[in-house]
């Protein structure tokens, strides 16, 4: 694990320091508590038992990563850039477990019920909202995104991720600012009113 735990000037609470790309739990492996985001950002993903990843979210500062003392993890957890995260008290536990498990209803929700494109519009549009910056006509995502990372934010295919981006591109609804480097130029959340017909019967 790429972590370094240092002390601040007391004693308590310890600090956890995540390098980029460090992991902080690895799918079955057993928890050894809950953490919260201070900064940076980590990625939470799962893979099938056929090989396929779904990347469940991306946590930013003010959520709650890792597993209860002992209970196997089913995700893996990842730093797509530097994280410090502090332990978490039992009381500020439970909050932070009930929201995590509203955000996971939410997702199951969308991959029921949303097609491909609506789903990359609103995991785009979120991304810009807590990793983002104002940029001449939009929001800048700060974090790099292949189209394969797209993908398994979205759970598709890279083909139907690729798809859903160029129509996106050629709408205006995003433009690349880089390789990897999105911005979204409106307010994505509203699409599924826009496009009643992503929505899946």
């Amino acid at each position: 694990m790429s972590v370094q735990v240092r002390r601040g000037p007391q004693p308590l609470p310890l600090t956890l320091v995540l390098r980029q790309r460090g992991t902080l739990i690895r799918q079955g492996a057993p928890g050894d508590g809950l953490w919260l985001v201070e900064s940076g950002a980590l990625r939470v993903s799962v893979v099938s038992s056929a090989g396929h990843e779904l990347v469940l979210d991306v946590l930013g500062p003010g959520q709650g990563a890792g597993e209860v003392v002992g209970v196997p993890s089913p995700v893996t957890v990842r730093a797509l850039r530097p994280c410090r995260l502090s332990p978490v008290g039992s009381r500020a536990a439970a909050d932070l477990l009930t929201t995590r498990a509203h955000r996971a209803a939410a997702l199951a929700e969308e991959l029921a019920w949303l097609g491909v494109r609506t789903r990359i519009a609103h995991r785009l549009d979120d991304l810009a909202d807590r990793f983002g910056r104002a940029v001449e006509g939009g929001r800048l995502i700060l974090l790099p995104l292949t189209q394969d990372e797209v993908a398994a934010l979205a759970g598709t295919t890279r083909e139907s991720a690729n798809r859903a981006l160029r129509s996106m591109v050629a709408d205006g609804e995003i433009r690349m600012a880089a390789r990897g480097r999105y911005v979204v130029r409106t307010r994505l959340r509203s699409l599924d009113d826009a496009y009643p017909s992503d929505r899946r019967p």
